[in-house]
């Protein structure tokens, strides 16, 4: 049966306490405008509040400086006003692991972010511009150091570096304080010839010697990829065996193509325990430059580096080898040559013997 509407019986109904209602919303209400006036705050600190109100301003980053020393300084300077907020941005953006010495310029608004955005830009104010040239060697590179004022004499590199073409027997040269895989193999008797890579450089007008030659050693370094590891290992060649021909290859052929014959026919040459008979290391020897070839006497002089009177690789690099150069040592093209000639032209000739090898010298260089 259904029941009928009885007025007098009691339904359970909640009843809404209007007091509860207001306090919930005046809650809800302070929370928003706090999230409000927080979200401001942020927007005017980093976006809209100005430093300095001036057109221009410029500041520095100092080496080894930390972020937390960048931003109390900042703030000493009056550059920024809130260290915590730009600590905070830096790490929101990403900016605190790309940010690097050197000096920095804002252009007006002088706001937090911006200061913090410019950090990714150096201006390059106080550095200079240095090239290492593939094929130079230490006395090459001293000179130019002397010209570009980074060195007072060439002698300054030699002391830090070792000397070209000298084997230290009794004095064993000191390990350069560099914690880098590419002097792993290194022999202690011979100088860092050919561990210092050729390239373009910006370093500081006031920078010291060590960090030069540490820029161009991690840089050497950085070339070598795991697989090149692995390909060195399978081939029982070390990163000192593979810069020494590198260095040779450099000097001897110009070609990518040609220096990867050519490694290939002195590799062979090696393990056939011939005399290398490169002239390129008899110059090093002997300190010759602007020769293409060499004399009779040049070919009897005494050094170890001269691979005319001793079979094999030579104790160390006679230059600074190229990425191409490092890659032809590592990976040669495989051929029949045993000889090879460049000509006047700079054309590589190739003889798979010595009567061709004489044939093309009498054609080509006579």
């Amino acid at each position: 049966m259904e029941d009928k509407f009885n007025p007098d019986k009691n339904f359970d109904m909640p009843i809404m306490n209007p007091v509860k209602i207001g306090i919930g919303k005046i809650i809800t209400m302070a929370v928003l405008i706090a999230i409000f006036l927080g979200m401001w705050f942020l927007y005017y600190e980093l976006y809209i509040f100005e430093a300095q109100n001036i057109n221009e301003i410029n500041f520095t980053v100092e080496k080894g400086e930390t972020i937390d020393q960048l931003a109390k300084r900042l703030d000493q300077e009056n550059i920024i006003r809130n260290q915590w907020l730009f600590k905070k941005y830096l790490v929101w953006k990403g900016i605190d692991k790309k940010a690097q010495a050197g000096e920095f310029k804002v252009n007006y608004p002088i706001t937090l972010m911006r200061v913090a955005t410019a950090l990714k830009s150096i201006v390059f104010q106080g550095e200079k511009t240095i090239t290492i040239v593939p094929g130079w060697d230490l006395r090459d590179l001293a000179e130019y150091l002397a010209v570009k004022e980074i060195i007072k004499d060439e002698q300054e590199l030699f002391d830090l570096a070792g000397e070209p073409a000298v084997l230290y027997k009794n004095k064993l040269l000191s390990k350069l304080p560099y914690d880098l895989k590419l002097f792993n193999n290194k022999p202690k008797s011979v100088s860092y010839e050919g561990y210092l890579a050729p390239d373009t450089y910006r370093i500081f007008d006031d920078a010291a010697l060590p960090d030069v030659i540490k820029k161009l050693a991690e840089q050497q370094d950085k070339l070598f990829t795991d697989k090149m590891y692995a390909d060195m290992k399978s081939q029982g060649r070390t990163v000192h065996d593979i810069l020494t021909m590198a260095s040779i290859l450099e000097r001897e052929v110009k070609k990518f193509v040609d220096k990867a014959k050519v490694a290939d026919i002195f590799w062979r040459r090696y393990e056939n325990k011939w005399a290398l008979q490169a002239d390129s290391t008899v110059h090093y020897a002997i300190n010759k430059k602007g020769e293409l070839f060499t004399t009779k006497e040049d070919r009897n002089s005494p050094n170890f580096w001269n691979t005319y009177q001793y079979p094999g690789l030579p104790p160390g690099p006679i230059s600074a080898p190229g990425l191409d150069a490092i890659r032809a040592a590592i990976y040669s093209e495989p051929n029949n040559y045993w000889y090879f000639l460049t000509t006047l032209d700079g054309e590589v000739k190739y003889g798979e013997d010595l009567d061709e090898h004489n044939r093309n010298v009498r054609k080509y260089l006579r």
